[in-house]
């Protein structure tokens, strides 16, 4: 159980895809596969480089002994991790009209103009608010 924060920690920090949906948070995953998959990867996995895709990898080879429990939250975190990555990556694109509309005065540095987005009384495009709220900045 001592690699679960570590193993949150890499998750959020290495996790890319390019899928774009509904969202949970990159420390609900991580929790589910902590309580889940934790003595699993320190059974399994130990020595592994903590990244996702490796961890994942780890897991997948081993799934003969990995838990049911585990086998059976581990690719759906994962995904949701993934799912959130990407959602993270699609807001510059998605807010790019809104940004250029409303904070244009923004340095063009990520989060002023996230800041900028965010406390703007305007109404952003729908497709900007999803994206925000699916990259979970609100």
């Amino acid at each position: 159980m001592i690699w679960i924060r570590p193993i949150a920690f890499v998750l959020l920090m290495t996790t890319t895809s390019t899928a774009f949906a509904d969202t949970i948070s990159f420390e609900n995953a991580a929790a589910v596969l902590g309580e889940s998959c934790g003595k699993d990867i320190d059974e399994n996995c130990f020595g592994v480089n903590l990244d996702a895709p490796r961890l994942r990898e780890c897991l997948t080879r081993n799934q003969d002994a990995v838990s049911a429990q585990c086998k059976a939250d581990y690719a759906k975190a994962f995904d949701a991790i993934q799912k959130r990555v990407a959602a993270r990556g699609a807001v510059a694109k998605m807010c790019e009209r809104d940004k250029q509309k409303y904070c244009a005065e923004a340095q063009n540095v990520f989060a002023d103009v996230l800041a900028c987005l965010l406390k703007s009384p305007r109404g952003m495009t729908v497709n900007c608010n999803k994206a925000i709220s699916e990259a979970g900045y609100r």
